[in-house]
């Protein structure tokens, strides 16, 4: 009998629509700080020159809908079956990791959340 393999890494033009994979992307560099000043003390007064950009977490399942090179669509699987997105990455910035058909099929068995009124009129999710 001969296991299906998590492979480490995808090269983009083996990404196929349709696939879940999951993504990796690599740390990213420590922001710029520049010197605005000193204070009293003289210690430089810092700043940061960047905002850190939203990362991917890593194993969340997420379904190829399209690759035009360098860019990718996904789609990210919920619990309970749904995809939602669009999710668009630079596959120069990525790295792509295939995802086995059991641990896709074991969060699509999830239910979906609940929602339930609560007594003041708010929606409280369980």
């Amino acid at each position: 009998m001969k296991k299906k393999r998590v492979s480490l890494g995808i090269a983009p033009d083996d990404l196929q629509v349709g696939d879940f994979v999951s993504i990796v992307e690599p740390k990213h560099r420590p922001q710029r700080k520049l010197v605005m000043g000193r204070d009293e003390d003289g210690d430089p007064i810092m700043i940061h020159t960047a905002v850190k950009p939203n990362q991917t977490i890593p194993g969340v399942p997420h379904k190829v809908i399209g690759v035009s090179w360098p860019w990718a669509v996904f789609g990210v699987l919920i619990p309970g079956g749904e995809i939602d997105g669009p999710v668009i990455h630079d596959l120069r910035k990525i790295k792509c990791m295939r995802l086995d058909d059991n641990y896709v099929t074991a969060i699509r068995c999830f239910e979906k959340p609940q929602k339930e009124n609560a007594s003041d009129g708010d929606e409280v999710v369980f």
